[in-house]
């Protein structure tokens, strides 16, 4: 009984298990055909929607970074199949010529698809194709970034590549608020193209920039004015809020966003202001001249000797340009002395020194809210040798960026507070602000202090150095450079320079930082020259557009002081 019952139960399994053997040959390979038929019947296609990219404006509400839409075209073959009775030859043929495909032989090859994209139709084509199109094939919007201002603002706004995504600038910087939403949809395709969505995604935030795209605008013309009468390499401008906002910030030569494919040298698509290193020269005395005063070690009542210029040291040589003799301490900034700047910084000792330096933030990123900062290069301060000090107080042997010397004088401009550069004001989304940029503003200096460098700053423009920065009822106070260029081979260059001009305006009450950096300019090279009369019209422009008060302020004689 037991054996009877045990191959009755042992048949059952191996006809169940041959019956699903049977099954399956029949639907794997009896009938396969109509299956796949059959699925393909029931299935819908899937494709990415996203929402569109959020709007970039600058501080007065102008777009800087908008969309514009292309269309995709598509076909549907099995519903060209089924409700085409003749072919459109004429429509055909276009797809043909324009794709270099074989439509015809795409449909018949693909019978039971659903969903074929053929590529980008551009807007000229857009009325034929509405004109002409069959039962089958479908136009979809597809969302393109466009960049009004082209050349003027690419370097801060960047672009996004052809997927979408920010690959420099605010693009990438703050991609992850301008990105739609991305979602896999199934879609309803209709014979005319309308795909019909059972979801919406949501639409990308917008971003409200501190940029002011007509000083942008301005300060472009500046760079490449001064970048073709000197024969430069490049030119650098950057104009800064005290309170870190930035106004405009460029580099040229530069290039249009709109066509960032066809630059081959990404040195053209770097942002420089903040990603360009350098020895800055005199410019870098701001350092000098505010930790020598805060410390207490000088009172800026001193008197220094300047040796005529020519001061052996530590078994080198540094050098003015001029002559000088005996200079009170803010004549040593107001004529630039190298010598006496030496003096200074070794005097203070180099903890003192560095701990100003370090407290200016150099040697590190400033933080600005866009990709690709260099911090800079500092010495080592354990290796660092009496004569490597004596060289940093007037900008050699130490690398900056732009953004970071602007960045130390908006300390002066502002009454002696660290600032974090920015580019970004506000987020809003759906018309509500998500999102406002708050500065925390780091004590460095005294009062007392800042109150000194201004004063030493409007010498370097009324008598100094500085006297093409000259305006007529405006106060201005600045720093010219004049950098010389490591050879790469442990000196330096007698031929390639960086001069540099470096303003704080209007002097009696600040509202700008204004930086001009010309890079290897031929002739003439002193930053007094080169840099510092662009500045004085920026910050004419400034005071026109911005509707300053003069205070009655006049040009004295300009007499030849503009060199270093």
């Amino acid at each position: 009984m037991k054996l009877t019952r045990f191959k009755v139960l042992f048949f059952l399994i191996v006809g169940c298990f041959l019956l699903a053997i049977a099954k399956v040959f029949s639907i794997e390979v009896l009938n396969l055909g109509q299956y796949k038929r059959i699925y393909a019947t029931q299935i819908q296609p899937t494709i990415v929607v996203e929402g569109k990219r959020g709007l970039i404006f600058d501080s007065r509400d102008k777009i800087l970074a908008e969309n514009t839409f292309l269309y995709d075209i598509f076909v549907d073959p099995k519903y060209y199949i089924a409700h085409n009775n003749h072919e459109n030859s004429k429509f055909l043929n276009f797809i043909d010529n324009f794709f270099k495909i074989n439509i015809r032989q795409l449909i018949q090859k693909n019978p039971q698809k659903q969903y074929i994209n053929l590529g980008i139709i551009p807007a000229k084509y857009f009325f034929f194709i509405k004109k002409h199109i069959p039962l089958g094939f479908g136009l979809q919007k597809k969302q393109v970034r466009y960049y009004p201002y082209k050349n003027d603002a690419s370097h801060i706004i960047g672009f996004v590549n052809e997927s979408g995504k920010g690959v420099v600038g605010v693009e990438k910087e703050y991609n992850m608020y301008l990105q739609g939403q991305k979602i896999f949809e199934k879609i309803s395709l209709t014979p005319y193209g309308t795909i019909q969505y059972s979801k919406i995604p949501q639409n990308g935030d917008n971003i409200h920039l501190t940029i002011n795209e007509t000083v942008q605008n301005y300060l472009h013309y500046l760079l490449k004015t001064t970048l073709k009468k000197h024969k430069a390499k490049m030119a650098m401008g950057i104009v800064l809020k005290p309170d870190g906002s930035i106004v405009a910030m460029d580099d040229v030569p530069g290039y249009n966003n709109n066509k960032y494919y066809d630059y081959t040298n990404y040195a053209r698509i770097k942002d420089m202001p903040i990603n360009f290193l350098f020895e800055p020269g005199s410019v870098f005395k701001i350092v000098t001249m505010s930790s020598a005063l805060n410390s207490g070690i000088f009172n800026g009542n001193e008197t220094l000797w300047c040796d005529n210029g020519y001061w052996p040291v530590f078994g080198h040589i540094i050098e003015d340009v001029e002559d000088n003799k005996f200079l009170r301490f803010d004549q040593v900034f107001a004529y630039s002395s190298n010598v006496c700047s030496a003096k200074i910084a070794l005097k203070e000792k180099k903890k003192i020194f560095y701990k100003y330096l370090w407290r200016f933030g150099f040697g590190k990123k400033t933080g600005i809210d866009l990709p690709g900062e260099e911090s800079g290069i500092v010495k080592d301060y354990i290796l660092l040798r009496p004569f490597d000090l004596a060289t940093m107080a007037f900008g050699q042997g130490i690398s900056v960026t732009d953004i970071q010397l602007a960045r130390a004088y908006a300390t002066i401009a502002n009454g002696g507070f660290l600032i974090t550069p920015h580019v970004l004001n506000y987020i809003t989304k759906n018309h509500k602000i998500i999102y406002k940029y708050k500065e925390h503003p780091i004590r460095i200096l005294k009062t007392q202090t800042v109150k000194k460098v201004r004063h030493i700053l409007g010498d370097v423009v009324k008598y100094g150095t500085g006297i093409y920065a000259q305006l007529k009822n405006y106060s201005i106070g600045g720093k010219t450079g004049t950098a010389q260029v490591a050879n790469g081979k442990g000196g330096y260059s007698k031929n390639h320079y960086i001069g540099s001009f470096i303003a704080v305006f209007p002097l009696n009450k600040p509202q700008f930082v204004i930086l001009i950096t010309v890079v290897d300019p031929k002739g003439v090279n002193y930053g007094g020259v080169v840099a510092a009369p662009y500045v004085a019209k920026m910050a004419s422009f400034l005071a026109a557009y911005y509707k300053i008060p003069g205070n009655n302020n006049l040009i004295i004689n300009k007499k030849i002081a503009w060199r270093q």
